[in-house]
């Protein structure tokens, strides 16, 4: 498990101290803040080159606001070299707009599912 390495976005520290104690690996140094006009800053404070790593993630309200912090941490594994980016979800926000029932309504799980792919795609 050497090449493995576990972060966590702003919001999971504490449930990803708990999986890093279960695996008995130490938790990724990241360093996040906000900006004064509410931008997101993120920054890996240790190498991700050629590692697998994984980014975990809540879905505390607001869940908007996790999903663009999610978006970050994975464009700046992916811009620092990352081999394997994977992401630890609990649950999967917008999962019940999985399909078009209704018309002229988005399929928010797939554009979500889109985005976090598209966001981690080289």
């Amino acid at each position: 498990m050497n090449s493995i390495k576990i972060f966590a976005c702003p919001t999971a520290e504490n449930f990803t101290k708990e999986i890093c104690e279960t695996l008995d690996l130490p938790m990724g140094k990241v360093e996040s803040y906000k900006f004064a006009n509410d931008n997101n800053f993120v920054q890996f404070k240790e190498t991700v080159r050629e590692q697998d790593i994984y980014i975990v993630q809540t879905t505390e309200p607001p869940v908007n606001e996790r999903i663009m912090e999610l978006l970050i941490m994975i464009d700046a594994a992916k811009r620092a070299s990352a081999r394997r980016i994977n992401i630890v979800f609990p649950y999967f926000i917008y999962s019940r707009s999985d399909k078009k029932d209704q018309p002229r309504v988005p399929v928010t799980a797939r554009l979500l599912a889109e985005l976090l792919e598209a966001a981690r795609s080289k």
